[in-house]
């Protein structure tokens, strides 16, 4: 691990060598990376990278700091660079010796599945810095359709119901305390559907009403993200299937601050359903590492 210059400064170095790196993903049947979730390195400003590279308290817009060291990993004496061709540069030297000890607990194959923060480091410097509107959106998609928000019926499922409520009563108190407004929540399959269900003019999408201030205010929050921590929250929604766990990991003073309880509310269904009738092998254990890599 060393000290290497800002991100920035090298993606702009190396612009017209980035745009020649292949996609490390095939392109879909079209010849495009439609298919691939890859989003090229765009002719973006300096003052957007350095605004979106430099790390920054969640929920705040407030000035980023030019004080941050940024560390490179070197492999067989080369900095490491990303799939794009950028060079790895991390805003912390504990995340760069993580890094590096991914690298060195590598065999004779590359495993990328068992390199999860170079995966997340490489996505934060190629992707969400140049096109942080991708990662806000899919983000923001879980919102209408957490998976806190629909709860078991007491009457058809106490036990569920039950479980439910102890991984999820204190997310939302929370979440209607610091964003001022309490989302909506289905109980029972039946009313899940019938809130769910699109409306014409009145409700043109489908999800739960949530009042609009609360999708306003989860707007404003993403877009206060830097890379790091956007590519981070885009990885929780995607593997708890909730925007509310995700945005409370973040939060100060959250009952989901402890990661075993974030993970406890990402899983009540399926642990339930393990408790019931057993554990898959080769389906829940995988569910299960995914969810605590994630």
């Amino acid at each position: 691990v060393s000290q290497v210059e800002e991100p920035w400064l090298a993606a702009a170095a190396s612009t017209g060598a980035a745009s020649e790196v292949q996609s490390p993903i095939s392109a879909g049947v079209d010849g495009t990376d439609s298919a691939s979730g890859v989003h090229r390195p765009s002719a973006t400003s300096n003052n957007h990278l350095e605004y979106m590279l430099t790390p920054r308290t969640p929920g705040s817009n407030g000035s980023t700091s030019s004080s941050t060291k940024w560390f490179g990993v070197t492999l067989d004496g080369k900095t490491l660079k990303t799939p794009m061709g950028q060079t790895l540069a991390v805003p912390s030297e504990s995340l760069a010796h993580a890094i590096a000890a991914e690298w060195h607990a590598q065999d004779k194959y590359l495993k990328p599945s068992d390199m999860p923060l170079m995966t997340l480091a490489c996505t934060a410097l190629d992707q969400a810095a140049h096109h942080p509107h991708v990662y806000r959106e899919q983000s923001l998609r879980f919102l209408p359709t957490d998976t806190t928000c629909f709860w078991a019926d007491p009457t058809e499922d106490r036990v569920l119901h039950r479980r439910q409520e102890e991984a999820w009563k204190d997310l939302h108190s929370f979440v209607e305390t610091r964003l001022e407004h309490a989302p909506a929540f289905a109980l029972g399959a039946h009313e899940a559907m019938m809130m769910s269900r699109k409306r014409g003019d009145a409700k043109p999408t489908a999800g739960l009403p949530h009042p609009p201030d609360l999708f306003d205010k989860a707007d404003q929050w993403t877009q206060s993200l830097d890379a790091w921590h956007l590519v981070s929250f885009a990885s929780i929604c995607s593997q708890a299937k909730s925007f509310l766990v995700g945005w409370a990991m973040m939060e100060p003073d959250s009952p989901l601050r402890d990661l075993q309880k974030a993970i406890e509310a990402s899983r009540v269904e399926e642990e339930f359903q393990i408790s019931n009738w057993g554990l898959v092998e080769g389906g829940h254990d995988y569910d299960r590492l995914n969810c605590s890599i994630q």
